[in-house]
Formats: C-alpha cells, structure tokens, sequence
C-alpha cells in the first residue's frame, strides 16, 4: 500500500557473528598485551617471530603461508622488524629476488621471553569457554581461518588466469597487427610489380 513503510529485517548485534568476533578479537588483543611483559609486540609481530623461530630460513612467502598475513602487510611488518633489531635477511643464493628470514640473538631472546605470555594469554581466551567446548571452538576457528585461505588463494588463482589472459590477448593483437603490416607490405609490393610493368 502506498505511504506503508517497507518492513525492514531487524538487526540484533549480539547475534551477529562479525561483531561477536571483533569483540572476541578485542579480548585476545587485550589478554596479549597483558601478557608479553613489557615488549610492544603485536599479536602479528609474535606470529612472524615465532613462525622464523620454528623454522629459520624462511622466505617472505612461506612466512605468509606460515602466519596467514598477507603479503604487503607481511612485508612491511619484516622491514620493520629487521630495523628494529628482531630479524635478520639473507639473499638467496639460489633465488635473487628472495630473502631467508632469520631470528637476530634479540629477536630470540625476545621470543623466549614472551613466549609463555602467550601460551598464558591463550589460557585466559580458552577459560571463558567451558572445557568441554573448547575442542570444538578451536576447530571452529580453525575452519574460518581455513576458509579465508581458500578464498584468498581463489583469488590469487584468478588474479593469475586474468594476467595469463590479457597476455595471450596482447599477444594475439601484436600478431594480428605483424599479419596486418605483412598484408599491407604484399599489396604495395605487388602494386610496385603492376606499374614497374
């Protein structure tokens, strides 16, 4: 009927996952912090540490796979950590444009120190769950974490196939454009023939 106001879907913040996952994030954020006794780490910046810790040597591109941090920001995250004395890179030997990524004696005994603030600060999250349902919340956030991966490297896989493409499109229009000029050469060469005749 003219003049009713259409009927609108009511939204209820505190059923909706998003926000309940910010405001979970907010609480990990603020039990991190608590916990890494007195070092202005993030939880990012714990995640490469601990991730070049666990496995020395690695690139800037296993470390996004290792941590889930995307590329730009990862890279960006490295330099500043390198400047500020926690990590250490190492050209390749066998691949020039790439880097292996190293703990420095700082960045070591920085992860050492923080690394049970961690381990406590996860306690604390896990004890506002009860026990029997922290199994299936961990494995629930593991499966979001896993669909966010499958999503970007969807992305990334079309991204690719966009590239590959346009390069096959400016190669064929590069072609065309060679038959083209080779089609005109004929014709005036053959035109020169006629009246040379």
């Amino acid at each position: 009927m003219a003049g009713e106001e259409p009927e609108t879907t009511e939204f209820d913040l505190s059923q909706s996952p998003g926000h309940l996952l910010h405001r979970a994030q907010q609480f990990a954020s603020e039990r991190f912090m608590k916990a890494m006794e007195g070092e202005k780490l993030t939880q990012r910046q714990f995640a490469v540490l601990h991730a070049t810790g666990s496995r020395e040597g690695l690139t800037q591109t296993e470390l996004v796979k290792a941590t889930g941090i995307d590329r730009s920001t990862l890279a960006e995250l490295v330099s500043r950590m390198q400047r500020n004395g926690f990590l250490a890179k190492e050209k390749l030997p066998d691949d020039a444009r790439a880097n292996a990524i190293h703990l420095t004696a700082h960045g070591r005994t920085v992860l050492d120190k923080i690394t049970q603030g961690a381990q406590d600060a996860d306690s604390d999250i896990l004890s506002a769950i009860p026990k029997n349902k922290r199994t299936s919340f961990l494995k629930t956030l593991r499966r979001i974490a896993e669909v966010l991966e499958e999503g970007e490297a969807a992305e990334r896989l079309a991204r690719e196939k966009e590239k590959e493409k346009k390069k096959k499109k400016k190669a064929k229009a590069k072609e065309k454009a060679k038959a083209k000029l080779k089609a005109k050469e004929k014709t005036r060469r053959k035109k020169k023939e006629r009246q040379a005749a």
